[in-house]
């Protein structure tokens, strides 16, 4: 077969190569690094890390200077430790720093073991974003099905030193020697370890070689450097023993011939195990499945049988899903050997379908684990070892029946997400074929505003001559802007800058600004259905069916098309919009607007006891302004491009599976707040929703904030008093007025509100309203309007509050839904 090459002959080429050949005293030849500059000797030769036996804090600076002369790397953060170097002697060598891993909290995973009893909470050592969530709801729904059993069967620790001989047969009565002094061996080892203990002494001849096998139980030492200090002086004093015996000289040895498969994945240690041997084992009932895994029994294991099929074609040994994150992550955390996770991960996850739901074991042969010696001495590993109760002596079978029960919970909450399609959704990309320039940071320069701001001023001599990110202060952002962040090549949030501008009509300043980037709606709708995907099967079901029908399409150009209005009374309630930039080719959907400061309760959500009457007074004005604008133009407001589903009582009807689905995952999510009786009004109020909202329907509608709280509101001090300034308008719809005012107040007031206080502030919103607009409105009419839109308040709003803290705690979520209730009450009174 005549070979080509893959590249042409280039003669130049192999001359430049040839001439950095070079060749050992032993005649091998090698290649030399390609820098004409290098001085060969010098490369040889450059200089050791100083001090690399020194473990004082003095050492380790000399190392840090040494290091950064040499790489030209500043090292900041990896300087910064809180290890005493002087505690480190045998953890390792020439000490610079330290690397800190996040470690979050997977749980919690009730456990009936032998020596793990009850509900832990694991520490897991991690950058992969939804693995502890992952763990968690696989551990959810484990602990909700009676729990995991665990157990340790064996331990075993080898090390395999191989010894030659001149043949054969010397090396066979060499293997009868060791059988006739097994005791005096194991006596030998003995001397060497405070924790190990020689179980068993086997061997496996290859030709004239003896591999012996020392296998130990290393009690509660994880045992490689163990195993190998008692096998090495062990090894010597044999050594020392056959010189007696002329005919069993040894020609050469070696401490270790890879065959006890130490941080390597094998057959051998699969079959028979190496380090702790352990089990976990649990069954799943059909209704867990299906509420916590959005899985039914059959659907499970279909996938089960799938991904095993997968494994057998791949040649993989064992059968796992994901057990190595775990093992990874809990290694990493409490100062286990790292590099084991390649043999700890042979597994073997097994899986039965049964009549009442699924019976499934995880089997780990090869924990290499240890709660004595080597990092587990560390502080920070020791604390999350302590976390767990397995920090010291008599912890190592417990810390195993841990380890391997979350094992099993990411591997059936992995499986669920494959077979469920959660994982495909959960790891989208937002899927599209064609690339996309999105917005960057580098976009946001002078010219890029002035473009966006004059056109917006309507002065083409408007001119923004610098623009740099200012100081950001965090508040909290709108939940669907903070929700919808998971492109991370597109910029989407808010961003303050300073500008400099000048212009021959307005004159030149200086002016702080916030620009904000929107997702699509596409985005936002990709996003809720990722949250509905990990709630009920039956929610996630109904999301897919009817989430577009929700009043979230166009909800990135909505926000920009409120904001240009011109009308008097909305400009003087919101910030000063200065720039809007529509880019649909590279999905730009911007807002350039007044950087909101010395503002009073701006983002108080979490706490609003500085609202008082007077506030809410002052929030119920400015809103009713703003109400008064499209009051009585409700036809005009339907044909806007960028509202398309406004609620009606015949969409809410059809989409009512949606949220009963969404009170079904509160309920199973967050029951000591939203209790079983909760459920049973909510689905009371959802039954009789087809006679409210046709109430709803027939009262004069208007554009509403749809998001009106203290989160997206707060107050201006004017010569003229308090004044309102509401922002983060992308929910605005058209409904009733009183919805605004009614999630103002359920955020406001307390759980001891009165029904004398919700007439007042219903009633002041009326005449306010009624001022502003010219119509007359009758005030008993109001009133029900009122009490209707609390209760789509309950069905609609504060229902997808709760699927959004399912992702992202909201501290006021609790606090709001209690006197959401009370409301509900008095009004039913």
């Amino acid at each position: 077969m005549n070979m080509q090459p893959t590249v042409p002959h280039d003669r130049s080429l192999a001359k430049s190569l040839h001439s950095h050949l070079r060749c050992n005293a032993e005649g091998d030849t090698y290649v030399f690094p390609l820098d004409e500059s290098a001085d060969a000797d010098s490369l040889a030769n450059a200089p050791a890390v100083p001090q690399r036996g020194q473990y004082t804090e003095e050492a380790r600076q000399t190392r840090l200077e040494f290091v950064r002369e040499k790489t030209g790397a500043a090292l900041g953060q990896v300087s910064v430790s809180s290890l005493d170097a002087a505690k480190l002697r045998g953890n390792l060598e020439s000490y610079i720093g330290s690397v800190e891993l996040p470690v979050g909290a997977a749980g919690p995973l009730w456990i009936h073991g032998q020596e793990a009893n009850g509900v832990f909470y694991a520490p897991i050592a991690t950058t992969e974003g939804a693995l502890v969530a992952s763990i968690s709801r696989g551990a959810k729904a484990l602990t909700q099905s009676g729990g995991v059993t665990a157990s340790v069967f064996a331990q075993q620790m080898i090390r395999v030193p191989a010894f030659v001989f001149a043949n054969m047969e010397t090396a066979r009565c060499f293997s009868a020697w060791l059988d006739d002094h097994f005791d005096a061996i194991k006596s030998k080892t003995a001397e060497y370890t405070n924790h190990g203990v020689l179980k068993q002494l086997y061997t496996k001849m290859m030709g004239r070689t003896v591999h012996v096998y020392f296998v130990y139980e290393t009690g509660d030492a994880a045992g490689q450097n163990m195993v190998t200090t008692c096998t090495w002086n062990t090894c010597l004093w044999i050594l020392e023993r056959l010189r007696e015996f002329k005919h069993l000289q040894v020609g050469n040895f070696m401490i270790e011939s890879l065959l006890s498969g130490d941080k390597k994945a094998s057959y051998q240690s699969f079959i028979s195990g190496r380090g702790l041997s352990a089990q976990a084992e649990a069954f799943m009932p059909a209704e867990v499945l299906t509420r916590l895994l959005k899985v039914t029994p059959q659907q499970f294991f279909a996938g089960y049988q799938r991904v095993l099929e997968g494994s057998l074609q791949m040649g993989i040994m064992g059968f796992n899903v994901n057990v190595s994150n775990v093992l990874a992550g809990m290694f990493a955390a409490t100062g286990q050997d790292i590099a084991c996770t390649h043999e700890c991960t042979v597994a073997q996850l097994h899986m039965e379908l049964t009549d009442r739901g699924i019976y499934t074991y995880l089997r780990l042969p090869n924990l290499a684990l240890g709660t004595v010696g080597g990092g587990t001495s560390l502080p920070q590993q020791r604390e999350c070892l302590e976390m767990i109760g397995c920090a010291g002596s008599g912890k190592v079978y417990k810390l195993a029946e841990i380890v391997t029960a979350f094992c099993l919970a990411l591997d059936l909450s992995t499986l669920a997400a494959l077979t469920g399609g959660q994982f495909a959704v959960a790891h989208e990309r937002l899927g599209r074929n064609r690339p996309v320039q999105y917005l960057s940071l580098q976009d946001m320069h002078a010219d890029f505003f002035t473009e966006v701001m004059s056109a917006t001023l309507n002065d083409n001599t408007f001119k923004v001559t610098q623009a740099v990110p200012a100081a950001h202060v965090e508040l909290g952002s709108s939940i669907i802007t903070e929700l919808s962040k998971q492109n991370d090549n597109k910029l989407i949030g808010h961003f303050p800058y300073r500008m400099r501008f000048e212009s021959p009509v307005g004159g030149a300043g200086e002016r702080e600004v916030m620009v904000k980037s929107k997702p699509t709606d596409r985005e936002v709708i990709q996003m809720f259905t990722q949250l509905a995907t990990l709630g009920h099967a039956a929610f996630a079901e109904a999301f897919k069916q009817h989430g577009g029908k929700l009043d979230l399409l166009g909800c990135h150009v909505r926000e920009l098309a409120v904001c240009q209005q011109q009308d008097a009374r909305f400009k003087r309630y919101v910030p000063e919009i200065y720039g809007v930039y529509q880019n649909d080719e590279r999905e730009i959907y911007l807002l350039v607007m007044e950087r909101l400061c010395d503002m009073e309760l701006m983002d108080t959500a979490d706490d609003v006891s500085g609202w008082t009457p007077d506030h809410i007074i002052a929030a119920i004005d400015g809103i009713a302004d703003i109400h008064s604008i499209w009051l009585g133009r409700e036809d005009e407001l339907c044909q806007q491009p960028w509202l398309p589903y406004p609620p009606t009582a015949e969409r809410m009807q059809a989409v009512s599976p949606f949220w009963e689905g969404l009170a079904v995952q509160a309920q199973d999510e967050f029951p000591e707040w939203f209790t079983a009786s909760d459920l049973a009004m909510f689905r009371r109020i959802l039954a009789a929703m087809p006679q409210w909202w046709q109430t709803l329907d027939s009262m004069p509608k208007t554009l509403i904030h749809n998001d009106f709280n203290p989160r997206n509101a707060a107050f201006r001090s004017t010569p003229e008093g308090r004044r309102l300034c509401v922002y983060d308008w992308e929910l605005a719809t058209l409904h009733v007025p009183q919805h605004d005012v009614a999630e103002l107040l359920i955020f406001v007031l307390d759980e001891h509100a009165t029904r004398e206080e919700l007439r007042h502030y219903v009633e002041h919103h009326r005449q306010a309203l009624e001022q502003a607009s010219g119509q007359s409105l009758d005030p008993e009419l109001w009133w029900e309007g009122f009490c209707c839109a609390v209760k789509d308040l309950l069905i609609n709003r504060i229902a997808m509050y709760t699927m959004a803290h399912t992702a992202k705690h909201y501290e006021f979520m609790e606090r709001v839904y209690r006197t959401l209730r009370r409301v509900l009450h008095l009004l039913d009174a």
